[in-house]
């Protein structure tokens, strides 16, 4: 989102919430910022913005014991629906995630389709990312008449929050739904890149939190506490849960560190399609120097002027290798690479970036996402990808 819109928002609410439009109905006097409450009846709706969002709620809310008592249905993003869990028929509880972005696809882009506003119309919880990533959802919450409790899995939904965070928290209570923040918070870093001269600054924080494992922990977190306190017969599956996830994720953190350790340090320079990567380059001391695309329009091909610049940037950094990311079209890195005399890592081989892959990807969960790009990104620095502990085995990548 601009920082024009944002302004505007700003201006009608007293606080920017970049879902949130203009001469919205102000709805209950408690909405707003607050806990989550217990959901009556027995099925929860949840509604998540990113594929990796859906894959924690996924990995959080999945009963694979034999005497499972929580149904779980997951919706994706092309409308159709798998059942994991108790039988629906004899299950105590239910929950029902829909998963808005598709896999291989832009997290700054998404038109929502009448599937997809009905379930945002009925939820109980929308888990978005926050640090102001969730720009297409601009009018969706207020279009779809939206009531619950939005889930900010960063603990951070927008930059107005780091200047001025009491101004917001008093503007929300105005909302027609609650805001939680949950329990922890990603310290967030300010965008990775200069503007151009000339163009405003699409984000003044960088929103790709996930792509560090320690922030994924954090994310995770905070869904299993929001749906513990929304779904309180089934706190206790949803705690063992978490804490397994978070050992995945420990060790997942712990196994990247080795990995990067075996690269020498003048050899850890990224390139890529898209601006995605600055927190796990922030965690694992890579020199993130740029991207092949200028803006948002993930298809869209570089200029000669920006391919000629870059290229002299990545023969000046030593950079072994240019990284095309699922989500984007590679014929630009496949460009600087060209001109630059640096191989062009493609196909499917790409970095996750925005978005998980499809089923049967080695990025399809979130933790073969990172044990994908690590093993990429080590082999192509000439470094020697750590041997996989037990717990990651079940996520190894194919090639490896």
């Amino acid at each position: 989102m601009k920082l024009g819109k944002v302004a505007a928002l700003a201006a009608c609410t007293a606080a920017s919430l970049v879902m949130t439009a203009c001469g919205s109905d102000s709805g209950s006097g408690d909405a707003g910022t607050g806990e989550v409450e217990k959901v009556s009846g027995e099925s929860v709706k949840v509604v998540a913005t990113t594929t990796q969002i859906c894959d924690y709620v996924t990995q959080i809310a999945t009963d694979k014991s034999a005497d499972a008592e929580l149904s779980f249905n997951k919706t994706g993003s092309d409308g159709n629906t798998t059942h994991f869990g108790a039988d629906p028929g004899a299950a105590e509880s239910e929950l029902d995630l829909t998963c808005i972005l598709a896999p291989n696809a832009s997290a700054h882009d998404h038109e929502m389709t009448p599937q997809q506003m009905a379930a945002m119309t009925d939820a109980d919880l929308f888990m978005v990312n926050g640090v102001d990533l969730e720009h297409f959802l601009d009018n969706a919450v207020e279009s779809s008449g939206f009531h619950g409790t939005m889930v900010v899995t960063s603990g951070v939904l927008t930059s107005d929050e780091k200047s001025d965070k009491e101004k917001v928290l008093a503007a929300e209570k105005d909302l027609p739904y609650k805001i939680y923040r949950g329990v922890e918070q990603v310290d967030i870093s300010e965008w990775p890149f200069a503007t151009a001269a000339g163009e405003e600054p699409e984000f003044i924080f960088d929103p790709h939190v996930w792509t560090s494992p320690h922030n994924a922990m954090v994310q995770v977190q905070n869904i299993g506490a929001a749906l513990e306190e929304a779904s309180p017969e089934n706190a206790d599956l949803f705690k063992e849960h978490v804490s397994r996830f978070e050992k995945e994720l420990e060790a997942l953190d712990e196994w990247a560190a080795e990995s990067f350790a075996s690269v020498p340090d003048q050899n850890r320079v990224l390139f890529t399609s898209h601006d995605a990567f600055g927190y796990l380059s922030n965690e694992f001391n890579i020199d993130f120097i740029g991207t092949a695309l200028t803006d948002f329009n993930d298809q869209a091909d570089a200029t000669a002027d920006h391919i000629a610049s870059e290229a002299d940037k990545v023969r000046e950094s030593g950079a072994k290798a240019l990284f095309a990311e699922n989500s984007n079209n590679s014929k630009s890195i496949e460009a600087i690479a060209s001109a630059a005399g640096v191989k062009a890592v493609i196909g499917d081989d790409a970095l996750y970036g925005d978005s998980l892959g499809p089923v049967g990807t080695d990025g399809e969960t979130y933790i073969g996402s990172i044990m994908h790009n690590v093993t990429n990104l080590v082999r192509a620095w000439g470094g020697t990808v750590a041997p996989v502990p037990e717990i990651l085995e079940p996520y190894t990548p194919k090639d490896l």
